[in-house]
């Protein structure tokens, strides 16, 4: 999914982002990722500390109506099977399992297992975060290819032992899987 939290931050909160309201908004999102605050306390905070005039259901629904689900990759998808093929998101709360759900995206059949950061208070790109889905998965770091669209996410994977690949579209993707005879 793409296009949603960022697109948000940007539109409502772009005069905030000066370096301050940057690390502002990075340790909000920091926070709900871990699940250490909840996405309505996340939104409220978003309204008290950056002045937003939206109610914390707007801001949700805003989110969430303006994330797409990338159709070439969810083809691509199920030709990496025997692969272990497994979701790592960073969520505001729960959404990213909402929109997959709302948008009808078969997850269980896409991946063999799903990680929320909020449920599993463990992020991307903290080391621990994939070490923690590594063990779940029971596959080692060097067996295991991260593929991201944020480069620091690839970054924080490589520091744990793993390969990794940085997502721009599933054309790229397919060529770059070929190297890793995944495809």
């Amino acid at each position: 999914m793409h296009g949603g939290y960022l697109g948000f931050i940007n539109h409502y909160c772009a005069p905030c982002l000066t370096p301050l309201g940057r690390k502002k908004i990075a340790d909000l999102e920091r926070r709900v990722n871990l699940g250490e605050i909840t996405e309505a306390r996340f939104y409220r905070l978003l309204r008290q500390v950056f002045g937003l005039h939206l109610t914390e259901s707007q801001m949700r629904r805003q989110i969430v109506r303006k994330m797409r689900a990338d159709r070439a990759l969810l083809r691509l998808l199920p030709r990496l099977h025997p692969a272990k093929v497994a979701l790592f998101t960073n969520s505001i709360g729960h959404m990213a399992i909402d929109v997959l759900h709302s948008r009808r995206i078969p997850s269980r059949k896409l991946f063999d297992r799903v990680f929320v950061s909020s449920s599993i208070h463990f992020a991307k790109p903290d080391r621990a975060a994939y070490r923690y889905v590594l063990k779940k998965l029971r596959v080692k770091p060097r067996e295991a290819l991260m593929v991201d669209d944020r480069i620091e996410n690839i970054r924080g994977a490589r520091k744990a032992g793993m390969q990794g690949v940085i997502y721009r579209n599933a054309t790229q993707l397919r060529k770059a899987l070929k190297k890793y005879k995944l495809v």
